[in-house]
C-alpha cells in the first residue's frame, strides 16, 4: 500500500543535491566561444581579450620569429584568491598547431583577489606569417578552458618599445 509520499519527497531530495553540486563547482560550465572584446569564463576566472598585435620585440626580448601579443583582462569571479598561470594559456592555429605563452607583462601575477581584475599581456613566439585562429584560456591546468576566436580579429603591428 502506497501513501503517495514518495513522489512528494523526490523534489525535496533533488534540490539540496543540486545546490551542493553547484556550490562545489561540479555543475560549472565554461562559456561558449566568443571573439575579441567579449567576456568568457573558465573556472573562477573571467577573461576579455582586448587586443591582438605583433612585434619583433617584447620588452627587451627579440622573438625568434615574431611576438604575437594578446592584451587581456583577467577577473577573479570566485570567493578565494587565485593565481593566474601563463603556462596553461594556449594559442592555436587553423591546422591545430599550438603555441604556449613565452612571456607575460607584468612578469608575474601572484594572486588575484576575489572581485578584482588585472590587465596582462601574453606574448607567443610564433613563425612569421602565422594567423592564429583561437586562444584557449584556462584558470588552471585542471579546468577545461574556454575559447576566444581570433580568426576574425584585426592583428595590428606594434611599434617596438625601447
Amino acid at each position: 500500500m502506497s501513501f503517495g509520499c514518495r513522489g512528494r519527497f523526490a523534489p525535496l531530495l533533488f534540490v539540496p543535491v543540486v545546490v551542493f553540486l553547484a556550490s562545489c563547482g561540479v555543475l560549472h560550465r565554461t562559456s561558449a566561444s566568443a571573439g575579441v572584446g567579449q567576456e568568457v569564463v573558465d573556472g573562477k576566472f573571467a577573461f576579455i581579450v582586448n587586443d591582438v598585435s605583433t612585434s619583433p620585440t617584447f620588452g627587451d626580448t627579440h622573438a625568434r620569429g615574431v611576438w604575437l601579443i594578446l592584451a587581456m583582462a583577467v577577473r577573479n569571479i570566485g570567493t578565494e584568491p587565485r593565481s593566474f598561470e601563463m603556462a596553461v594559456q594556449s594559442l592555436k592555429e587553423s591546422d591545430g598547431r599550438g603555441h604556449s605563452a613565452a612571456k607575460m607583462e607584468p612578469p608575474s601575477v601572484n594572486t588575484i583577489d576575489p572581485g578584482l581584475q588585472v590587465s596582462v599581456r601574453l606574448a607567443f613566439d610564433v613563425p612569421p606569417g602565422v594567423r592564429p585562429t583561437r586562444i584557449l584560456l584556462r584558470e588552471s591546468a585542471s579546468t577545461p578552458g574556454t575559447r576566444v576566436n581570433l580568426a576574425q580579429s584585426q592583428i595590428s603591428s606594434a611599434i617596438p618599445r625601447n
